[in-house]
Order: C-alpha cells, then structure tokens, then sequence
C-alpha cells in the first residue's frame, strides 16, 4: 500500500464522501474528508498526523517515548471498549476512528460490542453511511432507536440490522416514513424477545404488514401506534389477543378507532398500566367504562379530544386514583359557592 493510500485509509472515517453526522463541520484540513472532522480551530482534529495526536495514540521511536504507555496499549476489550468509549458521543467515536488504523479498528471493536445504537439525538441530521459503519458487525443489539430518522432510514439499512440481532427487546422508529411493511414483516420474524415497539407516526403501518407480528404470543409491554393512521380496530383486537402483557398502550389520533378496540383491551390486557386514546373521537362511555372494571392496574389515561366522553365514565376511574388528562367539571366547587352569591348578589 502506497503513503497516500495510507493517508487516506487514516483519514477517512469509512467508505463515501457524505458521512455528516453533525451538520456545521469543516474539512480535516490534513486530508480533506468532510466527514466528522472539527472545525479548523480545534488543534486535537486538526491535523490527525500531529505529532501529539501520534504520541497520545502510538508510540515512536525516541527516547521520551521508549518506557511509556499509550492508550492503545490499555486491553481494548476490557478497558476501552467497556469503560472509556461508551462515554464518548457518537461524533467523537467517528472522530477518534479517523485518527489512525489502530483507532479505526479499536472504534469498529467496540461499535462491533455494543448492546445501544442511538441515532435519535441526531433526527433527520444523520448519514445512512455512519449507520452502516455502527451496525455492520453488531449482532448482540438490545436497544435500536432511530427516533426522526425521516428519510435517511430505508428498509435496506434496517433490514440488515433486524436480521442480525435477533435478541433485540427495544425497537423505537418514531417518525421513520420512509420505510413500509416489510420492516415490521422483518420485526415480525425475528425479534421474538421484543418488549418496546415504537411506531408513532408510521404512517404505513396496516393490518397486512402486521400480520407476521400477531402470529405468535408476544411478551411485549410497551406499543406505540400513535398517528399510523390505517390502524383499524381488525388490527387492535388481533393484537391485544397475542399480547396480553401489554402495559403501555398508546393509541392517540387513530381516527378510525371505535369502542370495538376498546372493549377488546379491556378484555385481554389485565396488566394495562397507560392507555392513550387523546384524539380517538369516535370513543364513548360505554368502552370507558369497562376499563374500570377490568384494567385494575390503570394509572394514566388520555382522552382529550374524545367528545363523547364524560365524566360518567370517568368518574370511578378518578376515584381509583387514576390520572385522566382532562379535568374533573368544577360543579362541586360552584355548589361551595353558591351560597355566597346568594348573600351578596353584588359579587
């Protein structure tokens, strides 16, 4: 390999010119990507061959050097990767993988390690490609959240991530609408140990492409399918049957939702904690009711925007102590004042 083909290889955070994980960057004034390097006033990055990025990452050949530690001499697998990377943000990962081979390899170790990708601080402002790099060799993933990934996030790149991390237990792909059925086919096959599902605003969530997902017993506990407009009540009632360990149901602006849905989760999720039905209109008394007797483990529930529920229905379920979004009618304290306006008609 020639000296520039080593330069490149140390300078380059992976494979493609549009790695942006942070948007503002300038170019590695030493090698000229536009990837993940700081900006030009940060003398750490800003020439990655400086001879104090070398002495704090490699050793040479002198004197000073001949008896000391570097931080690549530390066990990786041990310290590195499970006491000192984990701290650092995801572009300071990327940075540190640019600075040299022996970096590159020890920050694809430790991404190859990990049990959390996390891409949601970064929304929409990430690159298909640093996402690629962080999963490629990942297989032992608990945790995938992806939350705003609006259009970098394709069922090609999630696909390949499903597949090989079976053990996943959260999912959260809140906002990702690029993708389509065949992601939650995928979820469906494969993640059998799946207890966090978030599809808030999934839009091309339906009872098709959920199917897979219903045909075994889950032990799922927390669903999110708020704003998936297609979900119908065909769905809630097939999958309430399959998961009866549900916790955290939330349900808000499904349009189409009826007391149908209701009176199935009423039925089948005995250890139902929140329910979130804020803007399921078509909602009435009658399915609210069964909650408080059969949901004996119902703290929260939403139903703002639902208008043809009242305080009948809710009533007993205050009385449980469960906390409902909307308040209680002020008539018990306008009774306390009527005496008052009586005695004083100027008031």
């Amino acid at each position: 390999m020639s000296t520039s083909d080593t330069k490149s290889e140390n300078c380059s955070t992976g494979e493609g010119d549009n790695m942006t994980v942070l948007p503002d960057k300038q170019p590695c004034h030493s090698c000229n990507c536009d990837e993940v390097c700081e900006p030009k006033d940060d003398s750490l990055f800003e020439d990655s061959c400086s001879e104090a990025t070398e002495s704090l990452f490699s050793s040479k050949d002198n004197s000073c050097l001949n008896d000391s530690m570097t931080l690549l001499d530390l066990p990786w697998e041990q310290v590195l990767s499970y006491h000192i990377l984990p701290y650092l943000s995801v572009p300071d990962l990327f940075r540190l993988r640019a600075v040299s081979p022996a970096c590159l390899e020890l920050v694809q170790l430790h991404f190859s390690y990990s049990h959390v990708v996390n891409t949601s601080p970064f929304k929409d402002n990430f690159s298909p490609k640093a996402f690629e790099i962080m999963t490629r060799d990942c297989q032992s993933l608990r945790v995938l959240s992806v939350r705003g990934a609006k259009s970098w996030m394709t069922n090609g790149l999630l696909l390949k991530v499903i597949i090989s991390n079976p053990r996943l237990e959260k999912i959260d792909l809140t906002g990702c609408i690029a993708l389509s059925g065949a992601s939650m086919y995928c979820i469906g096959v494969n993640c059998s140990h799946l207890k966090h599902l978030a599809l808030r605003d999934c839009v091309w969530l339906t009872l098709d492409n959920f199917l897979s997902f219903l045909c075994n017993r889950r032990d799922i506990e927390f669903l999110d399918m708020s704003g998936c407009w297609n979900v119908n009540d065909d769905l809630v009632v097939n999958l309430v049957k399959t998961s009866p360990s549900l916790k955290h149901l939330l349900m808000s602006n499904l349009y189409g939702l009826t007391d149908r849905a209701v009176v199935a989760v009423a039925h089948s999720c005995p250890n139902l904690i929140q329910l979130n039905l804020k803007g399921c209109w078509r909602i009435t008394n009658q399915s609210i009711h069964l909650l408080s007797q059969f949901c004996p483990k119902l703290r929260f529930l939403q139903v703002m925007e639902c208008g043809s529920v009242t305080e009948d229905s809710l009533k007993s379920l205050r009385s449980r102590g469960v906390r409902i979004d909307r308040l209680p009618p002020p008539s018990s304290s306008l009774a306390r004042l009527e005496p008052l306006h009586r005695n004083n008609p100027h008031r």
